[in-house]
This record gives structure tokens, C-alpha cells and sequence, in this order.
């Protein structure tokens, strides 16, 4: 008897897990996992983006470099290279976030309500507000940079 308890044993858990992903899809067991998610949904084109340089933890963004114009026509975006969404609140004044969802780390699955003033994770459907300091619908603030403006120039201190 104890030898049909080992291979019952051995098949759930060598077998099982392996059909449930092939029945539901790794999209499905992967739905609330914690972690980055660089799938390259609302991500800036490629690797080899220009327009902007680090050092250290401060990123300067050359506004008028083409990778950039999304951020310029639409008022936002997610600078997937950096880790961070941008949202232009005028000609002057910028703000960056950090594009990591506080509920689970998603980080290409963003979009932006411009009525609510909310970016909106569409991993969970979890949305944050704009304002850098109340609380979205999972409790959390989505985490805020320090930005200034110097011509074409947005300098992004992440913290």
C-alpha cells in the first residue's frame, strides 16, 4: 500500500502542476505574482533608446529627442528603460513615478485616466492617483521622483 501513496504522490506533484498550466495557460498562474513584467506593453519602442543619460540615480531626459514625443503628444508614458512613467502636467512641469505597481510589481501593464488623473495598472485594474501623495485602490502611493525642468532638459531624481 505504501508503494501506490508514493506514485499518487510522485504523479500530483510531478504531473499535475504541468497539465494545469497547459489547461489554463502561464498567464494564469502568473496573474498576481510579485515581480517585473517586461512584456513591452506601452514600453518605449526599444533597448536602444536615446535622449536620455544616467548618473547615478538621476536621469536627464531630453525632451525634444524623438523617443520622447509619445511623452509630448499624449501626456504620458511608461520610460520601461528606466523604470519609471512619466506625465507631462503643463510645458513646464513633469512628474515621474516609479512604473513598479505597489500591488504587484507589474511594470509594462499601465495606462492613464486623464480625468481621474490616475495611472491605471491593467494587471489588476488597481489605480493610482497622479497627485504623489493619496493612496490608490490598493492603499498604497504610487512611489514619486523629484523632477525639474531646465529648457528642453527634465532632470528625474529617483529616490
Amino acid at each position: 500500500m505504501n508503494q501506490n501513496k508514493y506514485k499518487r504522490r510522485h504523479f500530483l506533484e510531478n504531473v499535475c502542476p504541468q497539465v494545469a498550466l497547459a489547461m489554463f495557460g502561464l498567464t494564469l498562474a502568473e496573474a498576481c505574482s510579485k515581480g517585473d513584467d517586461d512584456s513591452g506593453i506601452n514600453s518605449s519602442s526599444n533597448d536602444t533608446m536615446t535622449g536620455y543619460t544616467v548618473n547615478g540615480n538621476t536621469v536627464s531626459i531630453d525632451l525634444d529627442d524623438t523617443s520622447f514625443s509619445v511623452l509630448q503628444s499624449r501626456g504620458w508614458m511608461n520610460f520601461t528603460q528606466q523604470g519609471m512613467l512619466l506625465l507631462k502636467l503643463s510645458d513646464t512641469s513633469y512628474r515621474a513615478f516609479t512604473n513598479s505597481c505597489p500591488h504587484a510589481g507589474s511594470r509594462n501593464a499601465w495606462s492613464y485616466n486623464d480625468t481621474q488623473e490616475r495611472f491605471i495598472c491593467s494587471s489588476h485594474s488597481n489605480s493610482y492617483p497622479s497627485d504623489c501623495t493619496t493612496p490608490g485602490s490598493t492603499d498604497d502611493v504610487l512611489e514619486c521622483y523629484s523632477t525639474s525642468l531646465m529648457g528642453s532638459t527634465l532632470t528625474v531624481t529617483k529616490s
